[in-house]
């Protein structure tokens, strides 16, 4: 059923899925896909979880496979950018038409940003410099790459975003190690 949701979800945009065609897609009759989710919107929030769950096993994987913080915050910039390409009118529907339709949807984008700003506090820990920055940097970070992000996914130009991997490797990297390491970083060979 998720599944379903999620092609009709990329095919047809959030306002303008139905119930029918996630049915068929499912392959079941509507009756019983209305007893699995009584509206369009759990259907769909169900999927944005799918969706983001996803995302979040890129991160972490990156971030583990990573040799330091800056790697694994460059690998994980890498990561979530290559599924926004892969799957770009699907990242559109969760990460932009979503929490315009839905407050249970921006919810959840709003708390996996959350998530994704505690994990560059962990460069706070490695850097000491980073220490004095204010509380909400994180959130500001983050925040700002998923505009920049979520300009090109309305703009329907998911193609460009992996040319901006550095630029926004550098932003997240800048607050704990300083311009010209932070710039290295972003441009360091894979």
């Amino acid at each position: 059923m998720v599944a379903a949701f999620s092609k009709a979800a990329s095919e047809l945009g959030y306002r303008s899925l139905d119930m029918e065609r996630v049915a068929r897609y499912a392959g079941i009759p509507l009756k019983r896909c209305q007893e699995y989710f009584a509206t369009k919107e759990q259907g769909l929030v169900a999927a944005q979880d799918a969706f983001l769950e996803r995302l979040w096993t890129e991160v972490i994987g990156a971030g583990d496979a990573a040799e330091d913080w800056p790697d694994g915050v460059r690998s994980a910039v890498h990561a979530v950018l290559a599924i926004f390409v892969e799957a770009s009118p699907l990242a559109r529907v969760f990460m932009v038409e979503a929490t315009a339709a839905s407050m249970a949807a921006a919810e959840r984008q709003y708390a996996f940003l959350g998530r994704l700003a505690d994990l560059l506090l962990r460069g706070r820990a490695a850097y000491p410099r980073a220490a004095l920055l204010p509380p909400a940097t994180e959130r500001l970070l983050v925040g700002g790459v998923a505009s920049v992000i979520s300009e090109h996914l309305l703009a329907e130009e998911p193609a460009a975003l992996p040319a901006l991997e550095p630029q926004l490797v550098e932003v997240l990297l800048m607050p704990y190690l300083g311009l010209d390491e932070a710039r290295r970083q972003a441009l360091r060979p894979d």
